[in-house]
């Protein structure tokens, strides 16, 4: 079978643990926009099975793998990065509804696997930048710190704690209509809508990303399992609460690539998990 892309296959992996109304919503998002037929695979995976979210998954062109238990988001994640076979995974979840039309997500993700395959970047940022959804508090974190108008206090915060403002930078981004003008020490405009981000100045995400598999089974899980077991979600490893804010991380030199993004995040039911 030929490859969609030019720079290698690539799967849709999305993870759903309850949510049901959520992950139906999500889905037919997916199904309306033709989505499905951008992957050389798609599989949906999902610990401590239910009838209900195996029914809503059957109604679409996944593989559905399933696990009678479930032991957290970086082993669901690893999972699916070991059942796939593609050269890399475009990560969702069940509350990640898509807004954009088959095109842009086609142009979008062209772009993001050409900076992938040429090592530009470490991973993809695949989450919509001007329409994120719910539960993204780094938008009014990095205002606090470079409000669109400066203030004596945001200064202040800068000067206190420079380590942290350094750490937002990146998410201009998701404010700025010309993020490396405003940070071109740390961010680079490649064309197309797209930015490289220093990894020192923005976080990882578990999700709506683009990365290749080897390197995160070989080098993400690896490092995340080092860690001892901090604050999890739910007691088990979340990649993101190991890798962020750690030197492995913000002292690696990777890059992310940022374009306009394809997915917002959207729960439907009140989350009762």
């Amino acid at each position: 079978m030929v490859d969609k892309y030019p720079y290698g296959s690539i799967g849709l992996g999305t993870l759903s643990w309850r949510g049901q109304s959520s992950l139906e919503y999500a889905l037919k998002t997916y199904a309306d926009a033709g989505f499905y037929a951008l992957f050389d695979e798609a599989m949906i995976f999902l610990p401590e099975v239910d009838d209900e979210s195996k029914s809503i998954a059957a109604q679409h062109p996944y593989r559905i793998e399933t696990s009678p238990d479930n032991f957290g988001i970086m082993n669901g994640m690893e999972e699916i990065a070991k059942r796939l076979k593609t050269d890399y995974i475009f990560f969702t979840e069940n509350d990640c509804p898509l807004l954009e039309d088959k095109a842009e997500c086609e142009r979008q993700i062209t772009k993001a696997l050409a900076l992938l395959s040429q090592d530009n970047a470490c991973m993809a940022r695949m989450r919509h930048t001007k329409h994120f959804g719910e539960k993204f508090n780094i938008y009014d974190k990095y205002l606090r710190y470079f409000p669109i108008m400066d203030t004596v206090a945001a200064k202040a915060r800068r000067l206190l704690r420079p380590s942290k403002a350094k750490r937002l930078c990146g998410n201009a981004v998701y404010v700025s209509d010309a993020p490396s003008h405003q940070f071109p020490q740390y961010i680079e405009d490649v064309g197309d809508g797209f930015f490289l981000v220093d990894c020192a100045t923005m976080a990882w995400t578990n999700q709506s990303i683009i990365i290749n598999r080897q390197f995160f089974l070989d080098t993400i899980i690896p490092y995340c399992k080092s860690v001892p077991l901090g604050r999890g979600a739910n007691g088990f490893k979340a990649i993101e609460v190991e890798l962020n804010n750690s030197r492995f991380w913000t002292q690696s030199g990777w890059k992310i690539a940022c374009g306009a993004g394809l997915l917002t995040h959207k729960r439907v039911e009140a989350r009762t998990y």
